[in-house]
């Protein structure tokens, strides 16, 4: 009988998608960009190897056609899915991967699959909501989206080795908090225990 395994899985981690983040991000830090550039990539992989990798979860990393991977470290093992189009054509034709093409590359054998990466509210959400859809049981962790940073910032307790490293509660002083909340109520790919 096949081990059923955990996944972990970053969507897009591509030179544009990282050179944005660096962009909006880097004030939040008071950093020079190359040394911010190294901070982010050293705390993204941080996390992933603490809350996934060493947890024995399968990590993989998705791309489109024409893209190389960038920012997660790939380790001997770890999955390499393409997504099925060009970022050309996404950008262009502002065509969206299908999120099948994604699950179907995946072991059959998955148990759990936590997602993450670029962005949580259309790549991410698209893929999370299909295998939500499909049965999986499925977890966006949202800290290891574009929300890293601001996140990492706001709560001087983040945690890199579980999700959420992120207390949300922390959004109370700044009268976000029923915000935060309402946009994930409907959607049990999100982590629901505020």
């Amino acid at each position: 009988m096949k081990r059923k395994t955990n996944q972990f899985l970053f969507l897009y981690p591509i030179k544009e998608y990282f050179d944005a983040e660096i962009g909006r991000d880097k004030n939040l830090m008071n950093m020079p960009r190359q040394k911010f550039k190294v901070f982010y990539k050293c705390l993204l992989n941080d996390c992933i190897s603490q809350r996934y990798r060493e947890r024995g979860f399968s990590i993989g990393s998705v791309t489109f056609e024409d893209k190389p991977l960038e920012i997660v470290d790939v380790k001997r093992g770890d999955l390499i899915l393409r997504n099925g189009i060009t970022y050309v054509d996404h950008v262009n034709s502002r065509l969206y991967p299908d999120p099948n093409v994604i699950l179907n590359q995946l072991p059959d054998s998955m148990k759990h699959l936590r997602l993450a990466g670029f962005h949580a509210w259309d790549c991410v959400e698209k893929v999370a909501k299909s295998a939500h859809e499909r049965g999986i049981d499925i977890l966006v962790d949202e800290d290891l989206t574009q929300f890293l940073i601001s996140r990492y910032v706001q709560d001087p307790n983040f945690k890199r080795d579980s999700y959420p490293g992120f207390n949300p509660h922390v959004l109370k002083s700044q009268g976000i908090f029923e915000s935060f909340i309402s946009a994930r109520k409907s959607k049990p790919w999100l982590w629901q225990k505020y």
